[in-house]
């Protein structure tokens, strides 16, 4: 009986690698069959404008190296190669002067014309002479010639446009909706005031549908950027002023937002090992009994939650019947998070996570995610594995953690992590991302960090707060706060929360010691204004903003610190408090607060609930013409713009070394993500393909010899002087530009192949 069921489930294995393999099979061909048609509107684009000037076309090749079928007029449809008549066989023959062939290699492609090969060199002058032939391409003037030359990189944009044109008739297409879910502290998000729920309209003029736009914008914009931003329903007067940082290696530009989610947990979450609870593809629709529309309504579900788990109801599909869904309640425990305390703008990430914590007491690491192929997935790193000892450090700060890392490039590191309360010792190697130009990345091992929820050990704690008075060391773990006992880090900040305004005794361990202390919990706008958890301060005597110690300002609504900053110079007085109760409530309120020198850190505000441990889809929106043709053409056209713009930016910043080229991908890289997108559905995969249109248009048309843009601006060239370079010239050239596309190739071919097979 063992046997038959081990048979029966090794059959069932096999069948499912062999629906994958057809799967990815069929996924190939519909990639190849795209890349395939790009380079034949390419070269279509160089045959029609060479027939239109009367140029002589030989071949119209796609795809390179042998022939392997092809067709001529006369000649009929032929396999394997073929004579190159001369233009007195063919006549004599009857046959069309064109062989339309396919061959081996479909990955490019060429169309011969007459004069490219018919080349005589004087060895006195070095001058080139072709034949007399009217038709040859060489004859003809300058001004047609460079008509052929640019007809392949029009033909791509304009076939790029078709295909978004066509997706958005026919299909349309899901993208992230530019909403955001998250503002970086310390951010020049922050700065300006944008908040989660924020809808960005347009980035200085241009109008944004998806958050890629958005962040394209940012891209080609220079060092300050103007938002258009609508909040709660309602467009903002005016323009957000917003400064775009600039950082080397990583992204063009960025402000420290992130897109919104949804109620629907991601499918690619990773979860840690025996958790139950919500799997992904749920959609949640309930938290404590309240309907849930989107993801605002979730965040303010957790952030007023009291530290009480959460019944989530959710819609799961039924495996028992298609089609169905079945519904379920779970108890869902909240996660604390505490927002940065740092109010200095491009502080390192290290700083700022540093800078997160609960009246002093900072929380420790654990692993939230790992990246696939990377030194800390092969080194057995598990999703919820809390750090207790990086290297020599115990109990480290985030801020240890990356410095132990930067300075171990290549040196196989030891870590001790808590995994289901005993304690395992890892080893994982720091390794730098393969690059061969621009600045040196800095050395990584493929985990994302999260905080530790239990038990609530401290790592350490910030020098100057309330909770330094105790004196507690490192890795003490808390297990009481005045009457009530502390298992985890939310029954920490919710026994601090009832005895604010007081002194309460805190009790701990230490090793195998047991101490207790004393801890002066302050008062604050939150407790003494009766606000909700969900609370955002808009401004304070009409101050919607607080002057930093660089000179620059801060918004007080996406920063408790800057608050916090604020309140501390208006010690001594009566003011006036606007507030928003959450995001999903913006009407707002005032309220009068006396600010002393014991209530000015607003410290409830940095301390926040959500969502635990759970990956969530993002809010997405459908962008489509609505059957309109004329709308459709030029939201084609748009898009094609940005590509174009967002290329050629990223190529201005690869120059300048602002971004590293180990962010290019060669032709594996290329074949591998055509393939993802490809199982997503049609309007990703044309999505794609139009954005592959457009980058070979670019690089087909960069001042490079060999490709259209060397030969381009040899015409231009020849054009001011009067005469073509001289053979010599003209053939150090093209070499020296075939060497450097070949060396490209290798180079990104090598860093496909690296990243294949799990290199950093």
């Amino acid at each position: 009986m063992h046997s038959e069921v081990a048979g029966v489930v090794n059959s069932l294995a096999m069948a499912s690698t062999l629906t994958e393999w057809l799967v990815n099979s069929y996924m190939f061909l519909k990639v190849l069959i795209g890349f395939s048609l790009i380079v034949f509107v390419h070269e279509l684009g160089h045959f029609l404008a060479a027939k239109w000037m009367d140029i002589r076309v030989d071949r119209f090749a796609v795809g390179f190296f042998r022939r392997v079928c092809g067709y001529r007029r006369g000649e009929g449809f032929t396999f394997g190669t073929r004579p190159n008549y001369t233009p007195e066989e063919v006549a004599a023959k009857g046959y069309g002067e064109t062989d339309y062939c396919l061959n081996v290699l479909p990955f490019g492609g060429y169309v011969k014309m007459l004069g490219q090969e018919d080349i005589q060199i004087n060895e006195d002058t070095g001058e080139m002479t072709t034949g007399d032939d009217p038709r040859a391409f060489p004859n003809k003037p300058i001004g047609k010639r460079m008509v052929v030359v640019s007809a392949g990189v029009i033909c791509n944009i304009l076939f790029a446009v078709l295909l978004f044109m066509v997706v958005f008739l026919v299909m349309g297409k899901d993208v992230i909706a530019p909403v955001i879910g998250l503002v970086e502290s310390a951010s020049a998000a922050a700065k300006a005031g944008l908040c989660v729920g924020d809808r960005i309209l347009a980035v200085d003029g241009h109008a944004v549908d998806s958050f890629d736009g958005v962040l394209q914008g940012l891209a080609l914009a220079g060092a300050n950027a103007r938002l258009e931003v609508e909040r709660a329903g309602r467009r903002l007067p005016g323009v957000l002023q917003i400064e775009v940082e600039r950082k080397p290696n990583r992204e063009l530009g960025a402000i420290g937002i992130a897109p919104m989610l949804k109620p629907v947990v991601a499918k690619s979450e990773q979860r840690a090992p025996g958790r139950e609870g919500l799997q992904p593809g749920d959609r949640i629709t309930q938290a404590n009994g309240i309907p849930i529309q989107g993801a605002f309504e979730l965040i303010v579900a957790f952030q007023n939650c009291g530290g009480r788990p959460v019944a989530l109801t959710v819609e799961r599909p039924d495996s028992a019947r298609a089609g169905q869904t079945q519904t379920l309640t779970f108890m869902q425990p909240p996660r604390l998070g505490l927002m940065p305390q740092n109010l200095k703008l491009g502080a390192s990430d290290a700083d700022v996570v540093d800078s997160q914590h609960l009246l002093g007491l900072q929380q420790r690491r654990c692993v939230g995610r790992v990246d696939d192929g990377t030194s800390a997935q092969r080194a057995g790193f598990l999703v919820g594995d809390v750090i207790a000892q990086w290297g020599s450090v115990p109990d480290p700060l985030f801020s240890e953690i990356v410095a132990n890392i930067g300075a171990n490039n290549g040196v196989p590191v030891p870590v001790v992590v808590e995994r289901d309360g005993r304690r395992v010792t890892l080893t994982v190697t720091p390794r730098r991302a393969f690059q061969l130009f621009g600045t040196p990345d800095v050395p990584h091992v493929g985990i994302h960090f999260d905080v530790e929820d239990r038990p609530p050990i401290v790592a350490d704690i910030v020098p100057g707060t309330p909770a330094a008075a105790l004196g507690m060391p490192r890795g003490a773990e808390l297990l009481a706060i005045g009457a009530r006992t502390t298992s985890n880090w939310v029954e920490v900040c919710e026994a601090l929360r009832a005895a604010v305004g007081t002194t309460v005794e805190v009790r701990y361990r230490t090793g195998d010691d047991v101490v207790t202390g004393r801890l002066k919990v302050p008062s604050s706008l939150v407790n003494e204004l009766d606000l909700p958890n969900s609370a955002m301060v808009r401004a304070i005597d009409g101050e919607d903003s607080v002057l930093l110690d660089d000179g620059q300002r801060m918004k007080l609504i996406s920063s408790s610190a800057a608050v916090q900053k604020l309140l501390a110079q208006k010690v001594g007085h009566v003011v006036t408090i606007e507030y928003i109760a959450s995001m999903v409530d913006p009407q707002p309120g005032t309220a009068r607060f006396e600010v002393r020198a014991d209530n000015t850190t607003p410290w409830q505000l940095a301390a926040q609930y959500s969502l635990s441990g759970l990956a969530l889809e993002p809010l997405t929106t459908k962008i489509t013409a609505h059957g309109n043709p004329l709308r459709a053409t030029a939201m084609g056209a748009e898009y094609t713009w940005r590509i174009l713009a967002s290329i050629y930016s990223i190529l201005k910043s690869m120059a300048a070394q602002n971004v590293g080229v180990q962010n290019v991908a060669g032709p594996l890289g290329i074949v591998g993500a055509a393939i993802q997108y490809a199982k997503l559905g049609w309007p990703d995969l044309l999505f794609f393909l139009a954005f592959i249109s457009v980058n070979l248009a670019v690089i087909n048309f960069l001042p490079l010899p060999v490709v259209d843009g060397g030969l381009m601006l040899f015409l231009i060239l020849e054009k001011i002087r009067g005469k073509p370079l001289s053979a010599k010239m003209q053939i150090i050239t093209t070499l020296t530009g075939l060497a450097l596309i070949v060396l490209s190739f290798l180079f990104v071919t090598i860093q496909d192949i690296t990243r294949l097979f799990g290199g950093s």
